[in-house]
């Protein structure tokens, strides 16, 4: 036999050795990759979960810092340069330790009811005065129709905005007037806009309000035996309009009647504006009810007071919840 036909057994012990090195390097490669790949599929997770909690803090802080964020309105009386209108004293006070940057505070305005066919209601806002501590409110003036809608669309009234801002723990006030040509109950929103201090993001802290024909107008109380009476003894009687039943409480609140001072017949809840004084004339206490019935009465005969009516129903009776 030709020994070119056979191997010697140090080259097959040889070649066994090479494959079992190749082997084990494979087997090594194998688990270097799969340790590697699991240590990928770690990170990443790691990754991930960071991320998301990262996620997750910033919207805790940004509802932190919103909830800290305390937005505030008052409606109070107050003569108005033209036709009827109400002072709105603005608060927005910041709670949270993170100061508020870039803040832009936006106010909408509209009609709670639809005018008549044929009529508009013009609106107008100016500032009136500036307490602050940190910067100011400054709205200017701003004219335009009031309509009727929803003011979270911002569509009824053009909106009128203001850039400040509020330190932590700070205040910022202003004082606005709100006037309008003609006697008509407004729905408001006021916006405030900030960065969030985590993402950058844009957070608005919103709050809604009604403006009443009662803070429109300036109104008082004269009772029976008083002598602030006299001078509404003038007053015309609305015979078009029937009677009226307000809640007592409703209307001590409203007309700031003294507590001393009783309600009875024939004493008066007067509602006055620059071109006409209009009064809520006591007939007499209903029985088993909280209520008194009263009419109109008014320095102009030919008033039109059905609409306002039902508004002051609205306004100073017991389902008012507004």
């Amino acid at each position: 036999m030709s020994p070119n036909n056979l191997d010697s057994p140090e080259r097959s012990e040889q070649a066994s050795d090479a494959s079992s090195i190749v082997q084990g390097l494979s087997n090594t490669a194998q688990t270097i990759g799969g340790s590697l790949q699991a240590m990928q599929q770690a990170l990443v997770g790691n990754m991930q979960q960071a991320a998301q909690m990262t996620l997750s803090m910033n919207k805790m802080m940004e509802e932190l810092v919103k909830r800290s964020v305390q937005v505030s309105v008052f409606a109070q009386q107050s003569e108005a340069s033209r036709g009827v209108g109400t002072h709105l004293r603005l608060a927005i006070h910041n709670r949270s330790p993170i100061p508020l940057l870039q803040t832009r505070v936006k106010l909408w305005f509209c009609a709670r009811q639809q005018q008549g066919q044929g009529s508009s209601v013009q609106l107008r806002v100016r500032d009136v005065a500036v307490k602050d501590t940190t910067g100011g409110l400054v709205f200017g003036q701003t004219d335009g129709e009031l309509l009727a809608g929803l003011v979270d669309e911002g569509a009824p009234f053009a909106q009128t905005e203001s850039t400040t801002e509020v330190g932590n723990g700070a205040t910022v006030e202003t004082e606005v007037a709100v006037e309008v040509d003609a006697l008509v109950q407004m729905n408001g929103r006021i916006a405030v806009e900030f960065l969030s201090p985590g993402t950058g993001q844009i957070l608005t802290v919103s709050h809604r309000f009604g403006i009443h024909l009662l803070q429109l107008l300036d109104c008082s109380f004269a009772g029976k035996k008083s002598a602030l009476l006299t001078p509404y003894n003038e007053l015309h009687a609305i015979t078009s309009d029937p009677r009226i039943s307000i809640d007592i409480a409703r209307a001590r609140t409203a007309f700031a009647v003294p507590p001393a001072d009783g309600i009875e017949p024939d004493c008066m809840f007067v509602m006055r504006s620059k071109d006409n004084t209009l009064a809520l004339r006591v007939i007499c206490i209903l029985e088993d009810t909280h209520d008194v019935l009263c009419d109109f009465v008014a320095s102009d005969p030919e008033s039109d007071l059905a609409a306002m009516r039902l508004q002051l129903s609205e306004e100073l009776g017991k389902s008012n919840n507004a």
